[in-house]
Formats: structure tokens, sequence, C-alpha cells
């Protein structure tokens, strides 16, 4: 891993795992609604929330263009289907996954750049 790989991969994972604790918050919220307009509203919002963390992630594999993120891309699709079905502990679940997958992802850029001490 050179420096410039791991300052790109420490900032993208970073993000995902921010988007990925955002996600799970309106989660929370979205579960919590109780009129059906509400909850079908609710679940489109967070889908569409997703598809654009789904485009972030893909950005970053690109640019990385390492593959990294493949899993963590199945992960976020297997959220939304997910959500789609209403199996809304199962996706809290599947959240906590992805967010598990981008830490591990991070540490790995943040070891690499303690060792130099750039961090």
């Amino acid at each position: 891993m050179e420096t410039r790989e791991a300052i790109l991969e420490f900032q993208y994972a970073e993000k995902m795992k921010s988007g990925l604790i955002i996600g799970t918050t309106l989660l929370d919220q979205m579960a919590s609604l109780k009129k059906e307009d509400e909850l079908s509203g609710g679940k489109k919002v967070l889908v569409w929330y997703l598809e654009g963390l789904l485009r972030e992630i893909r950005i970053a594999d690109h640019v990385l263009g390492s593959g990294r993120y493949a899993d963590l891309e199945r992960k976020v699709m297997e959220v939304i289907g997910r959500i789609h079905m209403s199996q809304f502990q199962e996706a809290q679940g599947s959240f906590s996954e992805a967010i598990s997958l981008a830490t591990t992802t991070c540490q790995a850029a943040m070891n690499f750049l303690l060792e130099r001490k750039l961090i």
C-alpha cells in the first residue's frame, strides 16, 4: 500500500462508516412510524439515501481500483432489499455487518498511516 492510497482509503472508509451510522439512525426512526402511509414514505426516503451511499461506495471502489468495496456494496444492497420487505430487524443486522466491513477497511489504512507517523 502506498501513502496516497492509504489516505484515500482511510478517507473513503470513514465516509462510508459515517454514512452507514446515519442510515442505522434513519432506520430506527423509520421503524417507529405507525401510520402505513408514513412508513411507506419513510422506506422510500431511506432507500433513496442508501442508493446515494451506494453511488459513493462505487466511486470509492473506482478511485481505489481494488474491488475492496464489493462486499460493502453487496451488504448495502442487502439492507435495501430487507427494507423493501419490511424486515427491519434483519436490516439492522445487515447494517451492523456493513459498518464492520467499513471499519476493517479503515483500520488497515489507519495502521499504515500510523506506522509512517502521518496521523
